[in-house]
């Protein structure tokens, strides 16, 4: 794997009346101590019939359970303060013990990656280049972007959807402590004017009042992430109608919109919603990228072609939202703060890619040597994409429909396979294994690690690709969980094992099968959809009514 810098420069900044302030701030992201027994206590939280089924660790619990013991906490402030030359009262410790946090003048220079001491994994550096003018407008004000929900001129209402999974047109959310959230850097943000001419062609009923920022970052119109961040919200507040919608931009530095920046941010806010006192029950993450592992075989395998490590990571880096993670330590660090999000009661769901199990969208611009050779490599082998891959997050493939609507089939560019760098959990083994014993024409063994985490887990329509699939299904399990709050019952968490449970056992109820497609888009290799769960559109697409049996009650949780 290329040697990679574990700090990046990101941008940050605070609201101070009706202006947005800059600063600058080093955030040293310690190491985690007892990961095991967070592992361990996370299947039990997320494993029906375990005692300690939905007993969701309090911010406390994972602060001791996790956190850095306080002798190496002091140690790394006595060496920040040595090295930066900043007094201990300007340093300050997250609440879940995993983080050290010091405000610094722009002209610090952030310490060398060798001379970090034992304690500290990452460093992650947010620093002010110039200041917003009071007056720029925002995102959410006004604006226009190319990337808005289109499925009405393709036949692909929001009331079509809805009758398609059985989802009464009229049905909203009614407590008052719902939340749900969505996420994005750089330019994410949403426009009111875009979303209010939504609601009035769309969805009548959609409560534009229930959409909030908690950042001072509020998207840049025109941005790729600004589209993103426009199909997120109409979708996640169409379908989890008038709950409560959190819209967050943690960093709007550029390197965080197509870059490696991206992975920094994400491990930033990741790590610190996990430390709120507050936390939504459903969370939606439509970015990503192709993981660290699939970059690093990508240029290792170029290599073999002349192609040198340099050249091959420069020409990735100049495509869109191809490889934005620093390094498979990285990605490790996300995936364990999803997993403390989902032992604190989060669900997650992600998108499962746009490329099938090749590309991160599509294949490389073949004008030069690099693209032909990399997208050679691409269809040799499968390449997972993150956070998506990630153990810890419900990952969400995308279908369309065939005949009619009452015949979904998998979208042409459904994002699915193995992850290279995560284990496969337990709870699906039975059904990933007799899809690989049963299944005809799978791509060569060598070209994917088939006892890895296997994804997606379950598909939504993707007419505008699986960034509208996630907060699709992430709105209809807000109305899930509102049902469950009004009855007493808790959040559901982190889905996996419940999900792969209940439809081994009730093959169809909470799902319908889609049994048609293939992952492999350009190339001549790909996953096949078949009856069951399969890597293409997991087990298939949400049916209202067996969600709410299966989900939005647990009478049926002790028969699994």
């Amino acid at each position: 794997m290329m040697s990679r810098p574990l700090a990046i420069v990101l941008t940050v900044g605070v609201m101070l009346g009706n202006a947005v302030v800059y600063g600058s701030e080093l955030k040293v992201m310690l190491k985690l101590n007892n990961l095991n027994k967070l592992e361990r206590s996370f299947w039990d939280i997320a494993t029906p019939g375990n005692k300690n089924y939905l007993q969701f660790l309090s911010r406390d619990d994972v602060a001791s359970m996790i956190g850095a013991q306080q002798q190496d906490i002091d140690s790394t402030i006595t060496w920040l303060s040595a090295t930066l030359g900043v007094h201990h009262s300007d340093i300050s410790v997250s609440p879940l013990r995993d983080a050290v946090v010091v405000s610094i003048d722009d002209g610090t220079a952030t310490p060398a990656h060798h001379t970090l001491p034992s304690t500290v994994d990452f460093i992650i550096r947010k620093e002010s280049h110039a200041s917003l003018p009071a007056g720029t407008p925002q995102g959410n004000a006004s604006g226009t972007d190319q990337k808005r929900f289109r499925g009405v001129d393709i036949g692909y209402s929001i009331s079509d959807q809805k009758k398609a999974y059985g989802i009464p047109l009229d049905l909203e959310a009614s407590n008052a402590d719902t939340l749900q959230m969505v996420w994005g850097p750089g330019t994410f943000g949403y426009s009111k004017s875009e979303l209010l001419a939504f609601k009035l062609e769309q969805c009548p009923k959609l409560n534009m009042d229930k959409i909030k920022f908690d950042t001072a970052n509020h998207g840049t119109p025109g941005g790729d992430n600004f589209g993103e961040g426009n199909l997120d919200v109409s979708m996640i507040t169409s379908f989890g109608l008038n709950v409560e919608t959190i819209v967050s931009n943690t960093n709007t530095s550029s390197s965080t919109e197509e870059g490696e920046g991206f992975g920094q941010a994400l491990l930033d806010f990741v790590t610190e919603l996990a430390t709120r006192d507050t936390l939504p029950q459903v969370l939606s993450i439509s970015l990503g990228s192709l993981s660290s592992a699939s970059c690093a075989l990508l240029c290792s395998e170029a290599a073999k072609s002349g192609i040198s490590h340099t050249e091959c990571n420069d020409f990735l880096q100049q495509q869109r939202q191809v490889c934005m993670y620093l390094s498979d330590a990285q990605t490790a660090r996300i995936s364990t703060a999803f997993q403390t999000l989902g032992a604190r009661g989060v669900s997650v769901f992600g998108s499962s890619g746009d490329g099938g199990s090749h590309w991160s969208f599509q294949p490389f611009p073949g004008g030069s040597k690099v693209g032909q050779v990399l997208n050679e490599v691409g269809c040799k082998f499968q390449f997972p994409v993150f956070p998506t891959g990630s153990p810890y997050v419900t990952s969400v493939g995308g279908t369309v429909w065939g005949s009619s609507s009452s015949d979904p089939i998998a979208w042409s560019g459904s994002g699915g396979g193995f992850s290279w760098q995560f284990a496969r959990p337990p709870h699906q083994d039975a059904v990933v294994e007799a899809y690989l014993k049963t299944m005809e024409g799978l791509p060569p063994a060598s070209s994917y690690n088939s006892s890895n985490r296997a994804y997606p887990d379950i598909s939504a329509i993707s007419v505008d690709g699986t960034s509208q699939s996630s907060p699709t299904t992430a709105g209809i399990f807000s109305l899930i969980t509102d049902h469950r709050l009004n009855n007493g019952l808790k959040p559901l968490g982190f889905l996996g094992p419940r999900l792969y449970a209940t439809m081994s056992k009730y093959p169809g109820s909470a799902f319908q099968d889609v049994t048609q497609g293939n992952t492999k888009t350009s190339c001549d290799n790909g996953f096949g959809a078949t009856q069951g769960w399969d890597p293409v559109t997991g087990w298939g697409r949400p049916v209202w009514a067996g969600l709410l049996q299966h989900f939005g009650s647990d009478e049926l949780v002790h028969t699994l």
